[in-house]
């Protein structure tokens, strides 16, 4: 007689379930997802000791039509997918038709459902995957469901949990996923008797994510929406304020199903460079929405990875989708914006003035009529509710009804962006050269440098610890780090030079000789091109030492023999990472050790400087390697710390 038997049922069948269902979160994961395909609007979860004695589930879906009871707790029994054609264009949460047959196989079963065009409910009791009662009773439209004694019948598994608060923490974990891509949808988590989560279901992801998490996060996220080909992403993203160091906090979505995904993280990771802080993870919601006939979601018995038909365009939309959000925020919310947009307006009204379009005692303007008058457009893209208040104090007596007619919905009204002799008078300031600090020597002087006849778009304070400088704009004081700041602004100009085909290099009268190893000598020689874009002018001197008769003209009282071994370190770092990669690691350490330091002395002169043209970036917030530069504190924080709040 041969060795070989087959099992029987209800061995296959607790095989099976411990494929899908390995401990009650897996549990709470399909069930509520079969509320979700339900159609419910509102789904409440209880448990009781971690989920393994007690979970009930509540939904007002559609209900289970009496006739499909008994077939319903059959391995491979739904409703969902009729043939194998249908695998190419799942939609829906479950497919597979096991997770009932799953849970029912370990655990004890009570089913309450009533469909919604049938006149009277059912409830049966399951036991081990065989029903052992069922009767019709009254019931409201939809499903209630309740476990008992998860892994009751199976020991072996049952050892294997952990303790009951660490049980309800991974229920937690699911019902946040769920409730974040469900937003429509309106969750309640009870543990123990107290509810955990509360969701409104207004639709909102943005009220969803207050209801989870709270208002501090719910403060610091901004939103992602962008559309690529036939793909469309949508989400959240938190600032870098409230980054993590894991990514605990990363819930990505394809087609509203909860997935793990390499790509996409990796496309996250790359379109938050330079934004966060090195090892830094933001908090982010993420939906990829795709046709569902380009991704396989039948690969894994939990469906938490999936495979792209083409994981290049993945890539490629998450990445623009998260730096687009990221890079539109860093424009709208500069401490520095109000400072640009300031400088704006001053300048308009004066435009204005000497080429004679409006008189200062002018008391009746049509803004848009001047403004075309002067600059050929309709209007100047500012603030308007700024405008109008600071044109008053500039111009004069201004009827600003005349002014608000012309502007719609106080926005943006129209952009000069393509004229070009009008946009460098009214976008930009007179741009001064990057400061060369001498460190040697600190004064004191007065803290306000402007003529009085010019603007103060912002407040000098003063500097601490001869590190960080400190301003005032409007109610919030920015502690600025004079090297991250100035890290930044040397990034910028040092990549604007490399991407263009001025070579700013500083002869040097004694050349620099650096003996080198030969995987470093391989590694200067190999990406040569980019060291001489940079500005270095290098040569072989014999076979392990490389000569340096030019540098950079990024400063002065730089070590360039420190720097350039530097930057081979980070070229060495990255081997294996492709071509844009190694170039912003090279211009990075550049700025970076190109940077005045902390505990450098600035005087104010310096440290103005400094600030005049950091205002200027599009993104001031980090330096090029994701560090913050400037930490705000609302006057509002200080008035509470001096109890005045």
């Amino acid at each position: 007689m041969g060795d070989i038997v087959l099992l029987d049922e209800q061995t296959i069948n607790k095989i099976a379930a411990g494929e899908v269902v390995d401990r009650p979160a897996s549990i709470v994961k399909e069930l509520v997802e079969n509320s979700i395909d339900a159609k419910a609007t509102a789904i409440s979860i209880e448990i009781y000791k971690g989920g393994v004695s007690y979970i009930k589930i509540i939904d007002n879906g559609t209900g289970f039509k009496s006739d499909d009871i008994d077939l319903a707790f059959e391995r491979h029994a739904t409703s969902k997918i009729r043939k194998e054609e249908d695998l190419s264009r799942i939609t829906s949460m479950g497919f597979r038709g096991e997770a009932l047959a799953s849970v029912a196989a370990i655990s004890k079963i009570t089913l309450t459902t009533k469909n919604i065009n049938e006149s009277i409910g059912t409830r049966v009791r399951v036991e081990a995957g065989n029903i052992i009662e069922k009767q019709e009773i009254p019931a409201i439209d939809g499903t209630q469901i309740e476990i008992r004694d998860v892994f009751y019948n199976v020991p072996a598994r049952f050892k294997f949990l952990k303790k009951d608060y660490t049980e309800a923490g991974y229920i937690e974990d699911v019902v946040t996923r769920i409730a974040l891509s469900n937003p429509y949808i309106s969750f309640r988590y009870i543990n123990n008797g107290k509810t955990i989560i509360q969701t409104s279901g207004t639709g909102n992801l943005h009220d969803t994510i207050y209801d989870i998490f709270g208002k501090e996060i719910y403060n610091t996220v901004v939103p992602i929406e962008y559309e690529m080909a036939d793909m469309t992403v949508t989400g959240m993203i938190g600032l870098p304020s409230i980054s993590r160091s894991t990514r605990m906090h990363q819930y990505t979505f394809i087609n509203n199903r909860y997935i793990k995904d390499k790509t996409i993280a990796t496309a996250i990771d790359k379109a938050c460079e330079q934004k966060f802080a090195i090892n830094k993870h933001p908090f982010i919601v993420c939906n990829l929405k795709m046709n569902p006939a380009f991704i396989d979601v039948n690969v894994h018995p939990a469906k938490l990875e999936v495979k792209f038909s083409d994981e290049a365009k993945v890539f490629d939309v998450i990445y623009h989708a998260v730096r687009s959000a990221l890079e539109k925020n860093n424009k709208e919310t500069s401490p520095f914006s109000i400072v640009k947009e300031e400088q704006k307006i001053e300048q308009i009204s004066k435009d204005l003035v000497n080429n004679g379009v409006i008189q200062k005692e002018e008391k009746k303007f049509d803004f848009e009529s001047a403004t075309k008058k002067l600059y050929n457009k309709p209007s100047v893209q500012v603030n308007t509710n700024s405008l109008i208040e600071s044109l008053n104090d500039k111009i004069g007596d201004i009827n600003t009804e005349v002014l608000e007619e012309k502007v719609v919905d106080n926005n943006v009204v129209e952009n000069v962006e393509n004229n070009q002799k009008s946009l460098d008078k009214t976008e930009q300031l007179e741009q001064t050269e990057t400061p060369q600090f001498n460190v040697e020597t600190y004064e004191e002087e007065p803290s306000m440098l402007q003529n009085e006849k010019e603007p103060i778009l912002y407040k000098y304070i003063g500097n601490v610890f001869d590190t960080y400088i400190i301003i005032q704009i409007e109610d919030k004081m920015y502690i600025i780090d004079q090297h991250a700041a100035h890290e930044r602004l040397l990034y910028e100009q040092i990549k604007e030079a490399y991407y263009s085909k001025d070579r700013q290099s500083q002869l040097l009268l004694i050349p620099i000789l650096v003996k080198l190893s030969e995987k470093e000598m391989d590694s200067v020689l190999n990406n040569k091109e980019m060291f001489e874009k940079s500005g270095f002018i290098l040569e072989e001197f014999g076979e392990d030492t490389i000569k340096i008769s030019g540098v950079p003209n990024i400063g002065y009282d730089i070590d360039y023999k420190s720097m350039f071994i530097d930057t081979i370190e980070e070229l060495l770092g990255a081997n294996k990472t492709e071509k844009s990669e190694k170039e912003f690691r090279f211009l990075a350490t550049l700025a970076c050790k190109a940077a005045v330091k902390g505990k450098m002395k600035l005087d104010t002169k310096e440290q103005i400087s400094l600030i005049d043209q950091m205002v200027k970036l599009d993104n001031p917030f980090t330096c090029p390697h994701g560090r913050p530069t400037a930490y705000p504190i609302s006057k509002y924080e200080i008035e509470r710390k001096f109890l005045r709040k």
